[in-house]
């Protein structure tokens, strides 16, 4: 997931200089994602969170499952960050916000649904429980009513990284590091 925050972004919203207008967002810096993370702890999942019946995924099988389950996630939040960084009226980020919360569920599901070869496992659930994590946020973003409302949002949702767990599964299905360019349009 990114890492939004800077401190030209807190020092504007703490300043109150941040432009209170739909159509004048504050910037938000790019920074990397991989998925959405969080530190805290596996929680334990129910038996059908991974189906035990089913074969482990191979290596390859794994690395082309992960990077599809992320697209999605990556380019609506590329979007986002897009719209919000060019300013666009707070309705557009909305959407945006909305299209990134429903590819960030579609990705839990994979995560917890797919049999991940035995070390990319515990690091996939862990992904899967840092977006569980970050749905509040960003359920919060898809009801922003301002500039300020969704940046808040969005670096709420973005605080749930566990980029360890992210470029651990990298590392671990042999996948080149995140690079930011793949998913811009």
């Amino acid at each position: 997931m990114r890492r939004l925050i800077t401190t030209s972004l807190v020092l504007l919203l703490a300043s109150g200089c941040a432009s209170t207008s739909d159509s004048a967002s504050p910037a938000v810096p790019t920074a990397q994602a991989s998925g959405p993370t969080s530190a805290a702890p596996r929680t334990s999942e129910p038996a059908s969170a991974a189906p035990s019946e089913a074969a482990r995924l191979g290596a390859k099988e794994a690395a082309a499952q992960y990077l599809e389950a992320v697209r999605p996630y990556n380019e609506a939040l590329e979007e986002l960050e897009t719209a919000i960084n060019t300013g666009q009226p707070v309705e557009i980020q909305r959407e945006r916000a909305a299209a990134t919360l429903t590819a960030l569920r579609a990705e839990i599901k994979t995560l917890r649904g797919a049999r991940w070869p035995a070390k990319v496992e515990p690091h996939a659930l862990s992904l899967a429980d840092a977006g569980e994590g970050a749905v509040p946020s960003w359920k919060a973003a898809t009801a922003a009513t301002t500039a300020e409302d969704m940046v808040t949002a969005v670096l709420a949702a973005l605080e749930h990284d566990d980029q360890a767990a992210a470029d651990a599964i990298r590392r671990l299905l042999s996948l080149d590091q995140y690079d930011e360019g793949d998913y811009s349009s």
